[in-house]
């Protein structure tokens, strides 16, 4: 069976990635990703309904493997984009978003 990630279609369910949860341990434990699936529904006035649960993915994420390439997708129709992203590039800039957040958030 071949699965569905293409959110572009009015009515056709795909698998949509709800909620990612990254974690960093402490103690020298590896970073963690969860991923929160479920099936999703593009609606005609262009609204997303969750239909249901899909099984989550609990992910170690290597950073000793950090520059191997990952192919980029378009978020609008799942497809290739032809270039290519990194583990610590993606990671890079998370951190550039936390760190503002952060400055705004947390200013004397």
């Amino acid at each position: 069976m071949s699965l569905n990630y293409d959110p572009s279609q009015v009515g056709v369910p795909y698998i949509r990635a709800q909620r990612i949860v990254i974690t960093w341990p402490d103690g020298g434990q590896a970073p963690a990703a969860t991923i929160e699936q479920s099936w999703a529904v593009k609606l005609a006035d262009g609204t997303v309904r969750k239909l249901a649960d899909f099984p989550q993915i609990d992910a170690t994420l290597d950073f000793t493997q950090g520059d191997a390439p990952i192919p980029l997708v378009n978020p609008e129709n799942a497809q290739p984009l032809g270039a290519d992203t990194t583990l610590n590039q993606a990671f890079l800039a998370v951190l550039a978003i936390v760190r503002k957040e952060q400055h705004e958030h947390n200013a004397e």
